[in-house]
């Protein structure tokens, strides 16, 4: 295993093809994401990692993250926990002892997260004084 961390992702690349670049990149955005909406640095969990991934995806790419996500072969927190995996595989990323790939199993329902039902609007409404839209699902 190489010591450049270009080199090394392009080795998790050819080991599992299953997940593009950009998926492995987004990982490193989501967990920036994920520490700075957790308020400190330290660890965090592959729950937290999965709800800062949903919450980072919603803010770049909007209605269209699902889209993204599919295109990306990602269709759940599992997912999510393999591309994670496959980085600590890599030495991209560390985990603690406790910690397991199983932590990012059904932490939330894609679905539910990023199909129509969510009302990308509300910030907007929001800032204008305007009512939510009533139909919308709750978030996780």
């Amino acid at each position: 295993m190489q010591n450049n961390p270009e080199e090394r992702l392009q080795e998790i690349l050819v080991k599992h093809p299953e997940f593009p670049l950009a998926a492995y990149h987004a990982i490193h955005k989501g967990l920036d994401h994920t520490i700075k909406m957790k308020g400190a640095v330290g660890h965090v969990s592959g729950q937290e990692l999965a709800l800062g991934m949903a919450a980072y995806l919603r803010d770049d790419f909007g209605p269209f993250a699902r889209i993204v996500l599919d295109g990306w072969g990602v269709s759940s927190t599992a997912d999510i926990g393999k591309l994670v995996y496959n980085l600590i595989e890599g030495r991209l990323m560390r985990k603690q002892e406790a910690d397991a790939i199983t932590d990012f199993a059904n932490v939330y329902d894609f679905e539910d997260v990023f199909g129509g039902g969510y009302d990308w609007l509300e910030e907007i409404r929001s800032e204008h004084g305007l009512q939510p839209n009533k139909t919308q699902k709750p978030i996780v």
